[in-house]
């Protein structure tokens, strides 16, 4: 029984019913992948690094991010990574390559954005109740700055497009959250994203949002929820990237996957 909604739960259900109910409806977590993982090792140190800043107006060394970046990826590893079976032998070798990546990444972040960012609300929990969504909906912010910006933090393996960030339904209620906690809205909105390319690199990308926006997402949000209450949960398109081994924890269970797409290719010599 869900108690509350976030972007991540219609994300989810938007991408695949099937996976949906199985994470929130039954109850059964499957940990995420290494890029996932990733990704929280950075903002483990991002996070660290925003809180001293707000407390004595300097960010911390270059080591010391670093070290929190890799102290932040193995802990997210210890909890659980998802690897698909024929990424197995291989898997010693991606940990370790994924925990070079959270430090380059970290790294990249301290000497380009950080000394432009003096935060004000640092991974604040906001929750908000949207007209017609009969349940809460739960934000967390990355970063509010003291200049009235709000700031997303991403890890990417490749560059985001501007429609990306138009599109994204994160702005749309984090808007609103800052609204609520501070009184105003966000004077601008930007994504920054750390693309883990050979030479990794930095993508600051600026996005708007209005009331038709909030909306439109609360009309999602209500009818995802009409289709749970009426037992909807409709598979993944076939084809779709996140239908397939690679991606998804519950394909080797899926009921909409045949038994023989389900057998390991055999090696060959």
């Amino acid at each position: 029984m869900i108690t509350h909604l976030s972007v991540s739960q219609l994300g989810m259900y938007q991408r695949c019913g099937e996976q949906y109910r199985r994470r929130y409806i039954e109850g059964e977590s499957i940990p995420p992948g290494i890029a996932a993982r990733i990704g929280t090792g950075v903002h483990k140190a991002v996070e660290l690094n925003s809180r001293v800043k707000k407390k004595t107006g300097h960010d911390l060394p270059l080591d010391e991010i670093k070290d929190a970046a890799v102290d932040g990826y193995h802990e997210a590893l210890m909890e659980g990574v998802y690897l698909a079976p024929e990424s197995l032998p291989a898997a010693r070798e991606a940990m370790a390559k994924g925990r070079d990546t959270a430090v380059a990444l970290a790294g990249l972040y301290r000497e380009t954005l950080a000394p432009l960012i003096m935060p004000e609300l640092i991974e604040e929990k906001i929750t908000l109740t949207l007209p017609g969504v009969a349940l809460p909906i739960v934000t967390i912010l990355d970063c509010y700055t003291q200049d009235w910006v709000l700031r997303d933090l991403k890890t990417s393996g490749r560059k985001w497009s501007a429609e990306r960030a138009d599109t994204s339904p994160q702005p749309t209620l984090y808007r609103e959250a800052v609204k609520l906690a501070s009184g105003q809205y966000p004077e601008a909105m930007v994504f920054d994203v750390l693309v883990s390319t050979k030479t990794p690199q930095v993508q600051t990308l600026a996005t708007q949002r209005t009331t038709e926006d909030l909306e439109i997402l609360g009309k999602q949000f209500a009818g995802m929820l009409q289709s749970v209450e009426a037992g909807n949960f409709p598979a993944a398109q076939p084809g779709s990237w996140v239908c397939s081994s690679t991606w998804c924890g519950y394909w080797w269970s899926c009921p909409y996957i045949p038994e023989h797409r389900k057998t390991l290719p055999k090696k060959t010599a």
